[in-house]
């Protein structure tokens, strides 16, 4: 783990974006866990590992248990692409 920075410094730099997503942003990537490490609130401030990268939403994998036989298979084989 490397030093803690404001998250809008990281977000300028190297590890960050090209184009700086506005501070509010920012917050809610961090609030909503899209930032690996996850930032930290320190105060009324979120700071992240200066090594930190956008990951984005991570979602889970959608439940096919409550399809029926026919509709699971054919969502499972949209979903594998076969």
């Amino acid at each position: 783990m490397s030093q803690l920075i404001p998250i809008i410094e990281w977000a300028s730099g190297p590890n960050g974006f090209k184009y700086p997503p506005k501070a509010a942003t920012l917050y809610k990537y961090a609030a909503t866990g899209q930032i690996y490490p996850i930032p930290k609130k320190q105060g009324k401030k979120w700071v992240v590992d200066a090594d930190a990268k956008f990951v984005g939403i991570i979602a889970s994998a959608p439940s096919l248990d409550r399809l029926s036989k026919p509709m699971g298979d054919l969502v499972k084989k949209a979903l594998t692409g076969g």
